[in-house]
């Protein structure tokens, strides 16, 4: 009999520490943690790289690349835990560091929203799923 726990339980060790990886294929794997849930360091920072623009935010005036890129250097700082086969134009390995992190996300707006959406995946971090993923 399966209990609720299965449902919404999740892994607070793979939200924050051991991350998910997401497999592009034959274009790399990049390892994330959860934006959100356990990891509490997404929110705050989100909050200190927010605050100085509080009031454009409010205002409704806050450029929108300027929000990208504050948003960018959050996930690169406390979602991404790194990368292994990105490649630049040229076909040379990027080292990570959270400079280039933020940069691949502000040059590749369609992987960041794409990692955006599996970083706040309550599910992608599941105990239950996680454990049927390691048997496999």
């Amino acid at each position: 009999m399966q209990s609720i726990y299965d449902l919404f339980a999740t892994n607070p060790k793979a939200e924050t520490e051991e991350g998910l990886v997401l497999d592009y294929g034959a274009f790399g794997r990049i390892t994330i943690r959860r934006a959100g849930g356990a990891n509490k360091a997404f929110a705050r920072a989100l909050e200190a790289k927010l605050r100085p623009y509080r009031r454009q935010m409010q205002a409704g005036t806050l450029d929108e690349a300027v929000a990208e890129r504050l948003l960018a250097e959050v996930y690169a700082e406390t979602v991404l835990l790194g990368w292994d086969g990105i490649r630049d134009r040229d076909g040379q390995d990027i080292a990570f560091t959270p400079g280039a992190a933020a940069q691949l996300l502000t040059d590749l707006p369609e992987l960041f929203r794409d990692i955006q959406e599996q970083a706040q995946k309550a599910a992608n971090f599941r105990a239950a799923e996680l454990a049927e993923t390691a048997k496999n």
